[in-house]
């Protein structure tokens, strides 16, 4: 009994929804599909309600959404009933987003949660998609959306929690149910409800994360990932292009690369997984005869120490001055506190007797700054932020234990002439990670690789 993720990658055209259909039609075992938007949907769907839009736009905007799903149902669904039925299920969904659209246009007005309720509807069209192409095949698969399976979150607009428990009470007796008469859910990714009953999504790349819920609520054997590319790597690729795949991964492994830069998973993907022992396999649906990554419990000893190594650019550091920071009883949550409340998140933290850095994305310095003024009365001297960073992270289950990794990584940089900032070493038993200009970034990552791989 497995649950196989397909992601928005592979579900561009009529010829990849096929594509994913022979991965599928040839499974033997139990299985539960779940499936990303389209390529390019979600953003689409974020872009225009991030705008005030006549009601002109909404419509052609709908029209637009209904042309690329229809095309897509047109090349990969051969049987007009079929078919048919496809079209008028996308209608029936979109229909229900015009009236949200009219509703945020006339009110100029996107919540938390209508932001939430209108980026999941890529979701909702390609499961029907998918479904229609996989029952043309003869597999008889049944499109539904999480919050109706009752996938259960905290309720946190833009990155929920999946509330495992509740989730395995809602949806572990149905899918059995589907399964003992021969049906293949194909369930939306992304999102699930609240205990409000609205809908909320898990954050970019969420897909994965609804994948592992629905593993866990199911008590799956295996969850399979399947992207547009090989597994994890040693680096980019597009920064070495000689890196080297890694069939092996610990949980804890995966989520460090996953969190500090590597696109493969989302973060959180591991925690339901490792609940309950179950194998993440990551694969590549245009390749899939190569093994990919496995990721698991434990992993074969590894003599190069480092499995890989991940990267974060358009990353910036705020620095907090006082003179008594190191004292000062509860002033890291003060500061961490105002952030949260400006919706920012804190990568990194490193910390003196009297200067507090923080590592934030980018985009959040301004707000962060704005955030933390408010607090120059309680004692702060003065606020400096930095932009154009970069971070390297070294990942490797022997890094815990093993002599030597931090100053051999260290050497190869410095040995380039790229300064070191911000270093966090010992957070983690499996990862290193340090901060470089942003322009230094690929001659740092390219000397670490060749240090611990020699290419």
């Amino acid at each position: 009994m497995k649950v196989m993720k397909f992601g928005g990658s592979s579900l561009t055209t009529g010829e990849s929804i096929l594509r994913i259909g022979e991965i599928i039609a040839s499974e033997k075992e139990d299985r539960v599909i779940v499936v990303s938007a389209v390529s390019g949907i979600t953003e689409s769907l974020i872009q225009f309600i991030s705008m005030n839009k006549t009601e002109n736009e909404v419509i052609g905007f709908i029209q637009k959404l209904r042309e690329s799903h229809l095309k897509l149902i047109n090349d990969a669904v051969f049987d007009r009933q079929q078919r048919d039925d496809a079209i008028g299920r996308i209608n029936g969904k979109l229909v229900k987003l015009e009236r949200m659209l009219y509703g945020i246009s006339y009110l100029e007005e996107v919540t938390p949660r209508t932001k939430d309720f209108v980026q999941c509807y890529g979701e909702r069209l390609s499961a029907i998609v998918v479904s229609a192409m996989l029952r043309d095949r003869g597999v008889d698969a049944v499109p539904m959306d999480a919050d109706e399976l009752g996938i259960i979150t905290d309720g946190v607009y833009g990155s929920a929690i999946a509330d495992l428990e509740k989730t395995k009470e809602n949806v572990k007796d149905r899918i059995m149910g589907m399964f003992g008469s021969h049906q293949v859910p194909v369930i939306t990714g992304f999102f699930g409800k609240a205990p409000d009953g609205s809908v909320t999504v898990f954050g970019r790349n969420g897909s994965d994360y609804s994948a592992a819920a629905i593993a866990n609520s199911i008590d799956a054997d295996t969850l399979e990932i399947w992207k547009d590319v090989d597994g994890f790597m040693s680096v980019d690729p597009k920064i070495v292009p000689r890196a080297i795949p890694i069939p092996q991964l610990s949980y804890e492994e995966a989520a460090e690369l996953a969190y500090f830069g590597a696109k493969v998973l989302h973060p959180m993907t591991v925690v339901p997984a490792r609940a309950k022992d179950i194998i993440i396999r990551v694969k590549n649906v245009y390749r899939p005869d190569l093994p990919g990554t496995s990721v698991s419990k434990s992993t074969p000893e590894d003599p190069t120490v480092i499995k890989s190594i991940s990267c974060m650019k358009n990353l910036g550091i705020v620095k907090i001055f006082a003179e008594d920071t190191g004292y000062r009883s509860g002033f890291l949550s003060q500061l961490g506190a105002r952030l949260n409340e400006a919706d920012v998140n804190i990568l990194s933290v490193a910390t003196s007797l009297t200067c507090v850095a923080m590592l934030v994305d980018k985009k959040d310095l301004r707000a962060a700054r704005i955030a933390l003024e408010s607090e120059k009365h309680s004692g702060i001297a003065r606020i400096e932020t930095s932009e154009d960073i970069a971070l390297v992270c070294l990942v490797g289950e022997g890094i815990g234990y093993t002599r030597g990794v931090a100053s051999r990584a260290f050497n190869a940089v410095a040995a380039e002439g790229v300064n070191i900032g911000l270093i966090s070493a010992g957070a983690s038993l499996v990862a290193y990670h340090f901060t470089v200009k942003k322009d230094d970034l690929e001659v740092a990552t390219k000397a670490i690789h060749k240090e611990f791989f020699g290419c």
